[in-house]
């Protein structure tokens, strides 16, 4: 069995890992994709310029960092989280209210 990592050929960015045999080593690879025989290690290496390199510390402790971020905006209960709106949708949402109101007023 040989071990991959298939990445896309212009960004570079992992797109799977696995082992497959060597008859269908070849096949792992679809359309704007590349192929690399060896596996790669998520937390320590990357693919730059083709091949697989080490990530540098600082590169590390960013995606620590980031991954903590997430795990915590994660925490987070839905309903209470951040909603990005356009201020277009607010103005929408506030002449909705309004005519709610209204009704609400009318009906008492």
């Amino acid at each position: 069995m040989i071990p991959y990592t298939v990445f896309n050929k212009e960004t570079d960015k992992i797109i799977r890992t696995g082992v497959c045999s060597n008859s269908s080593f070849t096949l792992q690879a679809g359309k704007g994709e590349d192929i690399i025989k060896q596996t790669i290690n998520f937390n320590t290496q990357k693919i730059l310029n083709g091949k697989i390199v080490d990530k540098t510390p600082e590169e590390i402790k960013a995606e620590e960092i980031a991954k903590e971020a997430e795990r915590k905006r994660a925490e987070i209960p839905h309903e209470k989280q951040q909603a990005h709106i356009t201020n277009e949708q607010y103005q929408s949402l506030l002449i909705r209210l309004t005519k709610l109101e209204n009704i609400s007023k009318e009906n008492t």
